[in-house]
This record gives structure tokens, C-alpha cells and sequence, in this order.
């Protein structure tokens, strides 16, 4: 007995051409099974990268900035975002006290406005340093923000929330 007949069966069974089908849905099928059921949170990019980076948040009441601090004395305090815990933390906090009242102006030419921010006295000009990973090294996202100098940024943990931030630093680690 051959393998291939006269009438091009394998063992006298099944067509060549039946054979590839079947092997080529068998190896998609595996693939999209090992894909699926990987369970890795990998980006486009890569595995993504550990971070640190530093969030300036003006015109902080001293209380709130209090309460930070004794909220770090207890630990880092997890991100969140979109009710979701994200992989990353707020790790140290540091408050400038305001003495005179500032003026900060903020200039959006995409759109031609000017704004300005005034600090009051006795509030406190916070820098938050912050350390991550994101998921994805071509967005730099970590939950819905994206980690990049000069962008705007919103502080926000399980116990508190700030917003009108705008992110001084970044620095991007080693794979760990």
C-alpha cells in the first residue's frame, strides 16, 4: 500500500488539499487559544515599563496637604482610575508654602485662550513623585492619562483627588 493513491488520497482516505486545511485550522486555532488564554497585559509596544515621575499641583489648601502627608506615613497610596486600581503609586509628596498670591498664566494656542491661575496665600504648591508602570511604551498610558512631560494630570488615589496637575518629570526604568 502506498501512501498517495492514484486518486491522490492519503492512505487511500483523505485528499491532500483536505490535509493543509485541517492543519492550517488546527495551528490558527492554537494560536488564538495560546493569545487568548496567556493572560499577559502586553501593549503594542511591549510588556511596558516601570516609571517615576514627578506631578505639580498648585493652590492646595493646608488641610488637604496634611492630610496627604498622613496618608503617606501610612504607605504608598494606589492610583485609581475609572473605578479600576491601576500599577501605580503616589510615594512622596512635597508642599511649598504660597506667601503672596500668584498668578500663573496658561496659554492653549491650539485653541487661542489664555488663562490665569491665581494660588492664594497660604495655600501650598504640591509635587507629587509617583512611580508606575504603563503598560503600553509606545502611549505611555497609565489607566486613562498619558505619562508625558508638560501634560496635564490628575492625582488621584483611594483617599484623595487633585486635579489641575501638570506632570515637571519622567523617567523611565529598567525592565525589573
Amino acid at each position: 500500500m502506498s501512501i498517495i493513491d492514484k486518486k491522490g488520497k492519503l492512505f487511500g482516505k483523505l485528499n491532500i488539499i483536505d490535509l493543509i486545511a485541517i492543519v492550517l485550522i488546527v495551528a490558527v486555532a492554537a494560536l488564538l487559544g495560546a493569545k487568548l488564554m496567556g493572560g499577559q497585559n502586553v501593549g503594542l509596544a511591549g510588556e511596558g515599563q516601570p516609571v517615576v515621575y514627578t506631578v505639580k499641583v498648585d493652590g492646595v489648601e493646608k488641610e488637604v496637604y496634611e492630610f496627604i502627608q498622613d496618608e503617606l506615613q501610612k504607605g504608598p497610596c494606589q492610583l485609581t482610575a475609572s473605578s479600576q486600581m491601576l500599577d501605580g503609586y503616589v510615594t512622596a509628596v512635597d508642599g511649598v508654602l504660597v506667601e503672596d498670591a500668584e498668578a500663573t498664566v496658561r496659554e492653549f494656542p491650539d485653541i487661542g485662550v489664555t488663562g490665569v491661575e491665581y494660588a492664594e496665600a497660604g495655600t501650598y504648591d504640591l509635587i507629587f513623585t509617583i512611580e508606575a508602570t504603563v503598560k503600553d511604551n509606545l502611549t505611555s498610558e497609565l489607566g486613562t492619562q498619558e505619562v508625558r512631560v508638560g501634560k496635564s494630570h490628575i492625582v488621584k488615589t483611594t483617599t484623595f483627588e487633585l486635579e489641575n496637575g501638570t506632570i515637571l518629570s519622567c523617567e523611565r526604568l529598567g525592565k525589573q
